[in-house]
């Protein structure tokens, strides 16, 4: 179990990209808020010493978006119902042009592009959190970028 001080001071400064990077997985705010919180109960209960704050950073990056991926299978089991659908897309936060553009990339640029350039992460570290190969996060990074510019373009016209 984690110092509640300490927890409350790794809320303070990682909620936000906690919450973005569950956004960017789930698009859906009642979603993201559950995995957010599912995310920090995780921190709460685990039992790791953390050596640095982007360490605290990392772990919670990956456990969020280990969260979302396994929402993300379930609800591929399931069916929504279409009202339910209308009233979280109504819910949804506004967001700037280019962070919904980044939202709406594939899932494999979209994490990296978030990661790099929201986040400020290095390439090693996305590595890392996403498991794969560093040249592969660079290879997305490129492709990913693209397709963000062809998006931005399209929208700017």
């Amino acid at each position: 179990m984690q110092d509640k001080t300490q927890l409350e001071i790794w809320y303070r400064e990682q909620f936000r990209t906690v919450w973005n990077v569950c956004l960017s997985f789930l698009k859906n705010p009642a979603d993201t808020e559950d995995a957010v919180q599912e995310s920090f109960l995780r921190l709460a209960r685990s039992e790791e010493r953390f050596e640095s704050p982007e360490h605290v950073k990392a772990w919670l990056i990956r456990t969020a978006k280990n969260l979302c991926r396994d929402e993300l299978r379930r609800r591929r089991r399931q069916e929504l119902p279409l009202e339910e659908a209308r009233n979280a897309a109504a819910r949804a936060p506004e967001l700037d042009e280019t962070l919904a553009a980044v939202r709406s990339l594939p899932e494999k640029y979209r994490a990296a592009i978030y990661l790099f350039y929201y986040e400020g992460l290095p390439v090693e570290q996305i590595s890392r959190l996403l498991g794969r190969k560093e040249s592969t996060v660079r290879s997305d990074l490129r492709r990913g970028r693209a397709q963000l510019k062809a998006l931005l373009e399209r929208s700017a016209t």
